[in-house]
């Protein structure tokens, strides 16, 4: 592996960086008392056996609630986040449909779907078919603190733990009354959150009870993309208002009557063809929109944009930059102790929460939902009359896309309730120390998702068929020839609202014993054992007007659901192999074994070896192997037929856009290729008359997936290897340094995932060596589909699969540097020094068994894993300077992302994309102790106002900036409080 010098210098000033992200679970204790028998036993993340080292055996990185309480940031995924093992999934500023509101975590980049979310140890209520987790379920006012590792966990957790694990802690055996309150707002006076919360908790029965209750209210106000210069003309697309008129090869305009219309635009006889894609003005004249704007009299701001001589409209003029949320949370556990030996407890967590997306007004480009104009409507304009009529048959109906303008934004109001009640018990079995748990967890989400404001395509034909223009079924009627107004009465006749369901359930029922079995001469040989049965089941119910295929934007879905259960049974060992021997303090080796019967894929299992060396105090070396999996979801499994869409990416140089339209590099002169493009073109249904003129008239492809109960696991092997240095026995300033490094490397085969669209259309047409005969029927060229008239991609499926493989290695570097003033000579206080820092060696990403891995790392635009998660920068990093006193802490932290090489270079021969540059983000948070029982708490986060780079420089089709991995809305300022009675 190779680092470079500057890369170095970057890890060495990060001696400033924040002591909250750690590589272990809490300071090390000094070696005098770590193995007194007073010292309590603690159980860490990634283990279910208690032991009294508290280093763990696998890397943690561990958040508390102060440092959380710094970020200034009602949700926890915006906290977690920034923390370099995460790559951004979908959040605030998710802003249209898919995820509707949600909050993600992504783990090594790998799918939100492989990081197991656990809350106490126990699984979180999903979220998600696929069963990945929404945070926004637990807000941060409920959590002591978040612990983190890397690499596979499913012999300890089960299936999904492939990444990792992400452990939240929530507070409990409270007493007293806590009051909180957090609001923020940038500078420019907007995208305001707020945050308010109550905990209330008492013991009973001389402390052998406690009941712990809390209440949490949060929302968040919407931000749009207008609110923000440097979000103009994030993403375009031809769909535009005025309509376009789509070619049919098979009964083209002449010649001559194209000419006649383009001659009073000055243009030369034949320099528009009979076969361009044609617009409308509102005065009903034609021009043509793309490859060089011609005879276009309208606006060109607004929702309708000019960009490289072509008319777009500007989908990003409707979307929200941060998306509006607001959220209700009541959480109860109550506990008793039955005796010295045995505890019980209930507890119930409750959130709802309302988000609201919005998007580009809904458009009628999909195959399903084109529009058939007969020649007798009334609203056909002069020119396209002249056109209609030179065709070979003059009556014939032709048809229309067209942007509903008149209807507004289209916006989903997505509401989500989820509940999750556990119950269990713990206690001592008698037999020396062993001791059991059992528990049960019960939990549903309900996503309901509100469609508004979107066309019956039914309703719209019916006026288009109406021999009056439809005035007869609405005042005015409906002119679909360029920007035209339409009436009250239209617009309600035409627009529709929709609601659709998805109902998740969990549950699972959990034994364990765990204790010692026998001594050896290093100690004692300690056991977790237990079984458990987890059943999941998912329902999806879609409105009667999707159902039906009649909503513009939406495919014809029907009804799905199914459930899997699984039975398991695991067991972890722990062994002191050596102690207290020259160059052996300790030397344990912690096994673990699981075996998972799946009711539909059938039996799997994992397990681990992990050790710990201690050749002095002040040094352990760690390590170890795991095997594991993920088990087909039940949406992997049961998802209905659902429609997508996908940006095919710019017309400029390879790969981009559709390969066989005439300005694409694909099919440029000098390209050695050319030729055997423009056959494969002609092969997968571009008619001949069409293919040297064929231009693509959308910048999006319709996509479509569905379950496949014929899926099995995916497994991944993982390893990791490092050292933490402590030295403790150091005197001064160093004796509180802790300085951790470490390798981890992840190997996944059998992937579950979807071919994507545009990975389909690049693959088919060569870009990178996949097809290299050309062959219209490789199997990536199957997947597409093309409507016969006009040549213009009808649908890419993007089936679910047990695809190829990935690929990642990295370093993760984490130091803390506690500092006492007192010992410098000066008053009290800590200065507190730390870093947490992820180097990045290869991210490759293999799509078919037999395929060859490209390496991803350092690039940005490849969303192939996880749709909201494109980036994978070979540098990430966030650092911080605080000091603690009494009275005040004030802390400045930095975070950096590094620079990004765009996805669309890889495997490409000849890559010609733009880089993204690195970015430099800085924090300042205050707090202050007013009285012993009141704190305030402010800050600035993007102190300097960051503004986004830019990812891609063609907005066509795609947004220019990475939405979910930079701060896009700006310098934001918080103040907070909290006061306990």
């Amino acid at each position: 592996m190779l680092v470079s010098r500057s890369a170095l210098a970057i890890a060495i000033v990060s001696g400033t960086w924040s002591g909250v992200a750690r590589a272990q679970d809490t300071a090390p204790a000094p070696a005098a008392t770590a193995r007194a028998d007073t010292q309590p036993d603690i159980v860490v993340t990634g283990s279910r056996i208690a032991r009294r080292d508290t280093t763990s055996q696998t890397p943690i990185v561990t958040i508390g609630q102060e440092a959380i309480a710094s970020r200034g940031s009602p949700t926890l995924e915006t906290t977690l986040n920034q923390l370099p093992q995460f790559a951004p999934s979908a959040g605030s500023a998710s802003s249209f449909n898919a995820r509707g509101g949600q909050a993600n975590l992504n783990l090594r980049a790998l799918g939100s779907q492989r990081t197991l979310v656990l809350v106490d140890g126990r699984r979180l209520q999903p979220a998600n078919p696929d069963g990945s987790a929404d945070l926004n379920v637990l807000p941060s006012a409920l959590i002591e603190s978040v612990e983190t590792i890397t690499g596979g966990a499913s012999a300890v957790y089960g299936s999904d733990a492939i990444s990792g694990v992400v452990n939240i802690k929530l507070r409990r055996r409270f007493e007293g009354v806590e009051l909180g309150g957090q609001t923020s707002i940038t500078d420019k006076g907007d995208a305001a959150t707020r945050e308010l919360s109550i905990t209330a908790g008492t013991s009973f029965a001389g402390g052998r009870g406690n009941v712990t209750l809390a209440a949490v209210y949060s929302a968040r106000d919407s931000l749009g993309f207008r609110a923000r210069p440097y979000l103009d003309d994030q993403a375009l697309s031809t769909n535009t208002p005025n309509g376009i008129l789509l070619v049919n090869a098979a009964n083209l305009p002449s010649q001559a009557a194209v000419n006649a219309i383009f001659a009073r635009y000055g243009a030369a006889t034949g320099s528009v063809s009979r076969s361009t894609a044609l617009s409308f003005n509102a005065d009903g004249t034609i021009f043509r929109a793309q490859n060089s704007l011609l005879g276009y009299n309208g606006p060109t701001t607004g929702i309708y944009t000019t960009y490289n001589n072509s008319l777009y409209a500007d989908t990003g003029y409707f979307n929200y930059a941060q998306v509006p949320l607001e959220r209700y949370t009541g959480y109860g556990r109550a506990e008793y102790e039955l005796g010295s030996s045995t505890k019980m407890f209930v507890q119930g967590l409750y959130t709802r929460y309302d988000a609201t997306t919005a998007g580009p007004p809904p458009n009628s480009s999909s195959t399903s939902s084109i529009l058939t104009v007969p020649v007798t409507n009334p609203f056909i304009p002069a020119d396209l009359q002249a056109l209609l009529a030179s065709r070979a048959n003059p009556t014939a109906p032709f048809t229309i896309q067209k942007r509903f303008d008149v209807l507004g934004a289209r916006t989903e109001h997505d509401r989500y309730d989820v509940y999750q009640i556990t119950a269990g018990a713990d206690g001592k079995l008698g037999l020396g120390d062993v001791a059991w748990s059992a528990y049960a967890t019960l939990g549903r989400t309900l996503y309901t998702a509100h469609e508004i404001n979107y066309p019956s395509i039914s309703a719209v034909q019916n006026l288009l068929n109406a021999a009056d223009g439809g005035n007869e079924l609405c005042s005015g009627g409906f002119n679909p020839f360029g920007p035209q107004p339409i009436s009250d009465a239209c617009r309600a006749y035409i627009a529709r609202n929709a609601e659709s369901t998805t109902s998740l359930r969990q549950l699972v029922v959990e034994g364990t014993l765990t204790g010692s079995l026998f001594a050896l001469p290093a100690g004692k040989v300690r056991f977790a054992a237990g079984a458990d049965y987890r059943r999941t089941s998912y329902a999806f119910t879609p409105d009667a007007v999707i159902a039906s295929g009649d909503l513009a934007n939406f495919l014809p879905t029907s009804s799905s659901g199914g459930h899997d259960a699984v039975k398991e049974i695991y067991g972890e060992l722990l062994i002191p192999v050596l102690a207290d021997v020259p160059m052996f303090r300790s030397l344990n080796v912690d096994l673990g074994y699981r075996y998972s019967d799946y009711r539909i894929s059938g039996g799997a299992s994992t397990y681990k070896a992990d050790l710990d060396w201690k050749p002095i105090d002040a040094v352990m070396v760690r390590g170890g192997y795991a095997r594991a999996i993920r088990a087909p979801s039940v949406g992997d499994m049961f998802s209905a037929t659902t429609l997508d869409s996908a940006s095919l990416g710019t017309l400029g140089p390879i790969p981009g856009g559709d390969p066989c339209d005439i300005r694409s590099g694909y099919r440029a002169r000098g390209y050695a290729g050319a030729t055997q493009v423009r056959s494969l073109c002609l092969a997968q249904g571009v008619p001949a008359n069409l293919i040297d003129s064929y231009i693509n008239g959308a910048t999006r492809a319709r996509t479509i997936t569905a379950g496949n109960l014929a899926l099995k696991p995916e497994t991944a092997d993982t390893f990791s290897i490092g050292m933490v240095f402590a030295p403790v026995h150091a005197s001064g300033l160093f004796r509180r340094f802790t300085l951790s490094v470490d390798y981890y490397n992840i190997k996944i085969k059998d992937a579950l995932g979807n071919i994507s669209g545009p990975l389909a259309v690049q693959r088919c047409f060569n870009a990178d060596g996949s097809n290299p005969t050309y062959d219209p029927n490789n199997q990536f060229c199957q997947l597409i589909s093309r409507e016969s008239a006009t040549g213009q991609i009808g649908g890419i499926s993007n089936p679910r699969l047990n695809l190829g493989g990935y690929r990642t290695a990295g370093i993760d570097i984490a130091a803390s540097w506690p500092i006492p003033l007192s010992e410098l000579g000066l008053k009290s206080g800590t200065v507190t020094l730390g870093t947490d820092l992820s180097y990045l060696d290869k991210f490759e990403i293999q799509t078919l068994p037999g395929a060859a891995f490209l390496d991803y790392a350092g690039t940005i635009q490849n969303t192939q894993i996880d749709l909201f998660s494109s980036a994978r920068p070979r540098w990430k990093a966030t650092s911080s300077l605080r000091y603690s006193g009494e009275a005040f802490d004030l802390g400045l932290r930095w975070r950096y992302i590094g620079p990004m090489n765009n996805s669309g270079n890889v495997g490409v021969a000849k890559p010609a994309l733009p880089h993204t540059a690195s970015v430099s983000y800085f924090d300042l948070d205050l707090g202050v102790k007013v009285a012993g029982n009141f704190e305030l708490r402010g800050g600035v986060t993007n102190l300097f106002d960051r503004t986004p780079p830019i990812s891609v420089l063609s907005p066509v089709g795609a947004y220019t900036i990475d939405l979910n991995t930079y701060d896009i809305v700006g310098r934001r300022m918080f103040i907070g409080f909290k006061a306990k009675f």
